[in-house]
């Protein structure tokens, strides 16, 4: 084991990006908030996990689970895949909907409202990108990789 990927199961707090491929364009109904269109493409949900980290993500990724939130509607459905997380292992959630505008910002689309509902600031969590090298572009220095510290092949 790496010792970035112990880092990764040690990792107590801190900021993400997941990252999922919807591939073909899909309607889900997402608990109470209604039907979203989510078109062929990379989407990207920005959130904060300020204890267990790294149940989060694997949590996020876990296909078989409870919806809870409004990515456990995305990430579960049969023609979305993870794709890969990026994390800011340490960082305060005060800084989630820092990092969250500037991938909406860039983003080719966003889905309003997603995973925004207890964001008083942001239009969405949930950005969408036609590739995948148009979100990695815009990351900052200082992030982990998910899927290398654990050896992951998504």
């Amino acid at each position: 084991m790496t010792e970035k990927a112990v880092d990764l199961m040690s990792s107590g707090s801190g900021i993400y990006h997941i990252v999922f491929r919807a591939d073909k364009d899909i309607e889900i109904k997402v608990g109470a908030a209604g039907t979203f269109r989510f078109i062929k493409g990379f989407y990207v949900y920005t959130g904060t996990a300020q204890v267990a980290l790294k149940s989060r993500l694997m949590r996020h990724i876990k296909k078989e689970k409870t919806a809870r939130w409004h990515i456990d509607y995305l990430s579960t459905h049969p023609n979305v895949e993870f794709v890969n997380a990026y994390y800011y292992e340490g960082e305060p959630g005060r800084k989630e909907c820092l990092r969250n505008m500037r991938v909406i910002l860039n983003a080719s689309f966003f889905i309003p409202k997603f995973g925004s509902s207890d964001c008083s600031s942001c239009p969405s969590h949930l950005a969408g990108f036609s590739k995948l090298s148009d979100f990695t572009s815009i990351l900052d220095d200082g992030y982990i990789d998910y899927n290398e510290v654990s050896g992951s092949n998504y």
